[in-house]
């Protein structure tokens, strides 16, 4: 991987909306409140990390990667 597409993922990551469901642990707050069309104001990607600790964190997903054929494997796997 590259790192115009490690960029990518970072970027989209930090675009990320926040579901519905988000529940943060280690004393970590939210508080859904509404905006003003009436529906809940949900966050979007990550106020925990920087770009640059983002950056970092899918580097670290991406250290041992296997290679593309157990990718492709992972994909077909029949568990979602």
């Amino acid at each position: 991987m590259d790192d115009a597409q490690i960029k990518h993922m970072v970027d989209r990551f930090l675009m990320w909306k926040v579901p519905a469901d988000f529940s943060p642990d280690g004393g970590v707050k939210f508080d859904p409140h509404r905006d003003a069309g009436g529906g809940f104001h949900r966050p979007i990607g990550t106020n925990i990390l920087t770009a640059t600790q983002a950056e970092a964190m899918i580097r670290h997903l991406l250290e041992g990667l296997p290679a593309e054929d157990s990718a492709a494997a992972f994909d077909k796997a029949d568990f979602f």
